[in-house]
């Protein structure tokens, strides 16, 4: 694929990200429905000792059902591959489709590590609020200080709070949004004219770069706290605000006050740390052509958005965070789930009718992570692709799972 193509093609991500509200910030041959082994094919002989012990798999006709509709979605190519996780008290599913790697077929794995985008705002708000109870900080205050220098430059920086940040109530200018932002993992990626493969090197973006670069000088959207707009530079500056209270990188702070609590083994922050898992691959696509883009590393997310992750590891979090592990004080949890006046959006966590959680979206991949309250269930969805849409396929997974689930006491 040459460059002209694949600038049209960021240049499509950018439309999608600017105009989305409350989610985020492909040919070679088709490939293949796999049929993975899921809970219901391997016998858990834990269960079968101790019902009570772990959940076991849904009924043999609810697998097979959810099945299909992955292999339905694989089975066009859109996306190429993917996992989903349900973890409810007495049941889970842990299902994969499709092709973790088109060149050789290799068969998506049920525990495959992904690009989790925007799903990492959820473990920085949770970080914040971790150093709130811890009485580092508090969330309403002032931005200038934690980073006066930084608040100077932006508009109403001198009324700007982390709860603004939290919420995405500060009316900051969107970093992915600028006109030059595109344009310069363009100009900064190499096309390999044989494969088509694109890569984009690793590195250790200073976010005070980041901001001079593409947020300083944009005017205001509107005054902190008059409405609601998402914005990447929001949590941008919250991971600037963690180091400074923290006093250590934020990779550090995500393993210290989240990986390690919670025996997270698959999670990492993407060219900020050593890799801990290999990805699978991720594709975008224009028409029929497919582009891996696996090599290409957006590490400008940082705290926004540059998580790896599994769905094991990201069930693990949902229940350590929705389930209270991750606080004392039950308060934290209330305040991350309560919606700023005109949105659906608490601190860090997208609040829906029957779902909390958060999606993500970032070259080559999607995701979505949700806890249902009503049921005590999370779901997780990851695509090794950004040209489709988790959020708009989980009502197909979850259909036949809902008369299962009673509502929780």
């Amino acid at each position: 694929m040459n460059k002209k193509l694949l600038l049209n093609l960021f240049l499509i991500m950018l439309l999608l990200i600017g105009c989305s509200s409350t989610t985020q910030d492909e040919p070679q041959a088709s490939p293949p429905n796999v049929d993975t082994e899921t809970e219901a094919e391997i016998a858990d002989t834990t269960t079968q000792d101790d019902p009570q012990a772990l959940p076991q798999a849904f009924p043999p006709e609810v697998v097979a059902e959810i099945q299909a509709e992955m292999d339905d979605l694989t089975a066009g190519a859109r996306p190429p591959g993917m996992v989903v996780w349900i973890d409810a008290p007495e049941y889970q599913f842990t299902g994969a489709s499709g092709s973790a790697n088109l060149t050789d077929a290799t068969p998506m794995p049920p525990e495959g590590a992904f690009r989790i985008g925007s799903i990492t705002k959820m473990f920085t708000a949770t970080v914040i609020m971790q150093l709130a109870e811890d009485g580092v900080l508090t969330p309403d205050d002032p931005l200038g200080l934690w980073l006066p220098e930084v608040a100077e430059q932006l508009p109403y920086g001198d009324q700007i709070t982390l709860r603004h940040l939290l919420t995405h109530t500060s009316g900051l200018f969107n970093v992915v949004e600028h006109e030059a932002y595109y344009a310069d993992l363009f100009t900064e990626m190499v096309v390999d004219e044989t494969t088509g493969n694109v890569t984009l090197d690793c590195v250790e973006r200073d976010p005070n770069d980041t901001l001079a670069r593409y947020v300083y000088g944009k005017e205001a959207q509107f005054e902190p706290g008059a409405q609601w707009r998402y914005s990447n530079t929001n949590y941008t500056l919250l991971g600037m605000v963690i180091e400074a209270a923290a006093q250590m990188p934020l990779a550090e702070a995500y393993r210290t006050h989240i990986y390690e609590p919670l025996g997270l083994t698959s999670t990492f922050l993407d060219c900020y740390e050593a890799p801990v898992v290999d990805l699978v691959h991720g594709y975008t696509a224009s028409g029929d052509t497919m582009t891996d883009v696996t090599e290409l590393h957006e590490s400008v997310g940082w705290s926004a958005g540059g998580l790896v992750s599994t769905a094991p590891d990201l069930i693990a979090f949902a229940r350590g965070l929705f389930g209270g592990a991750l606080f004392d004080n039950p308060e934290s949890l209330a305040a991350m789930t309560t919606p700023a006046p005109g949105s659906t959006y608490g601190l860090g966590v997208m609040l829906q009718q029957e779902y909390m959680g958060h999606a993500g979206y970032i070259a080559g991949f999607r995701s979505v992570l949700n806890y249902a309250p009503e049921l005590d269930t999370v779901v997780v969805m990851l695509y090794n692709s950004d040209t489709a849409d988790p959020e708009q396929s989980q009502a197909d997974m979850m259909n036949p799972v809902f008369p299962l689930l009673p509502a929780a006491e």
